[in-house]
């Protein structure tokens, strides 16, 4: 109960979340749970279709259009298929202006970028793949992150910060 209670604070006070979904386990009735609570949320999300290595883009994916949040960005954070655009993508809603282009235009915000989804998604492999190296443990045993972990981070020059939630388990 402690871990969904902080999970959602994470989320709630993320600017954008990245939703990570099992492409090789298909929709569950959690990702319905958690799709509805980020669309009453109303923040910019990128919904990410996590281990889909070696599956052909299209039909393994209509399932998740379900989940009513746009399109679904497939990845595999383990082998980094799909990694270099999801960051730019999750930035986009944002409309942030580059600082090489304008540096007086920097925004001292950082902004944040929450990972959510269901246990043992991929969420902690994603993170280390967008960083680039081994930060959050990451096990094939669910309940592994067990609080919220912020890890700064630099992106063409302006600062953020991921932070790494544990996996929203529906109420028993």
């Amino acid at each position: 109960m402690e871990m969904a209670k902080q999970t959602r604070q994470a989320v709630a006070e993320a600017d954008v979340v990245i939703f990570v979904v099992d492409a090789r386990g298909g929709l569950s009735a959690q990702d319905h749970d958690i799709a509805g609570y980020l669309r009453r949320l109303g923040k910019p999300c990128v919904l990410t279709a996590n281990k889909a290595e070696g599956m052909k883009e299209g039909f393994h994916l209509a399932e998740f259009y379900e989940l009513g949040l746009g399109d679904v960005h497939p990845v595999s954070a383990a082998h980094g298929q799909g990694i270099r655009s999801l960051v730019d993508l999750a930035l986009e809603p944002l409309h942030l202006v580059d600082p090489e282009d304008e540096p007086e235009a920097q925004d001292p915000t950082v902004i944040k970028l929450a990972v959510a989804g269901r246990p043992n998604v991929g969420k902690s492999t994603l993170i280390n793949t967008l960083l680039g190296e081994e930060r959050v443990l990451a096990f094939d045993q669910p309940g592994t992150t067990r609080d919220s972990i912020e890890i700064e981070f630099v992106h063409r020059n302006r600062p953020y910060v991921l932070v790494d939630t544990a996996g929203i388990r529906r109420r028993g």
